[in-house]
């Protein structure tokens, strides 16, 4: 995404954050992009049971390249679901709950009930 992009996606969400503007998000996203890659995670979730979320708001590459680098170290458990919704599921708070739920609830024979 150039950035201009990102400044436009960023005036999108920036929720109720002071002293933020569409612009600074995006410079700050560009300036610790290598920090916050999803993919750099996988490592530390390849033996974790991982639920993996995803919305209409064009972060689903990211969460897919999740999901193919902690499978190519051997991840298994893995639960991929997508909503179309937007990035904070406003208009599904409900089916996220529930999805989360149940998820929790697949876990350790239903501890989480």
């Amino acid at each position: 995404m150039s950035h201009a992009e990102r400044v436009a996606f960023m005036s999108d969400d920036m929720e109720t954050l002071a002293g933020v503007t569409p612009e600074s998000m995006a410079t700050q996203v560009e300036a610790h992009a290598s920090d916050i890659a999803l993919r750099a995670t996988a490592p530390g979730l390849k033996d974790t049971p991982l639920l993996v979320l995803t919305a209409d708001d064009g972060l689903g590459p990211a969460a897919d390249a999740l999901v193919q680098a902690v499978r190519a170290l051997g991840g298994h458990r893995i639960t991929e679901q997508h909503v179309a919704t937007n990035h904070v599921w406003s208009d599904s708070r409900i089916d996220l709950e529930t999805r989360v739920i149940a998820w929790l609830q697949s876990l350790d024979g239903g501890r989480y009930q």
